[in-house]
């Protein structure tokens, strides 16, 4: 079954600064900082991964419940999508 999925923007340049993210949009000349959880979506986002698989990850990394997960992992990522940085993927099966 195919499911709505998210992944990198082959797009965006990034590089790795220590623990931290840096993103370049080269069409609208913006850089972006990631740290804490926005880093670590965008590490997860190595593969594309659905809202579902990336909240029990970061659910269990971070003391959060799965409804505040979901309503920020979602404007997270709907905010990446808009700065060119993530985009949806639909030819996405999801294994177990």
């Amino acid at each position: 079954m195919n499911e709505l999925a998210y992944k990198r923007s082959d797009t965006a340049l990034v590089a790795d600064v220590g623990e931290d993210i840096v993103a370049l949009n080269v069409k609208r000349g913006f850089t972006y900082g990631m740290t804490g959880v926005t880093a670590a979506v965008w590490q997860l986002l190595a593969e594309p991964r659905d809202l579902d698989q990336l909240c029990v990850e970061l659910l269990s990394r971070y003391e959060v419940d799965v409804e505040t997960c979901r309503d920020q992992v979602s404007r997270l990522l709907e905010e990446m999508i808009a700065e060119g940085l993530v985009e949806r993927t639909t030819g996405f099966d999801r294994k177990g």
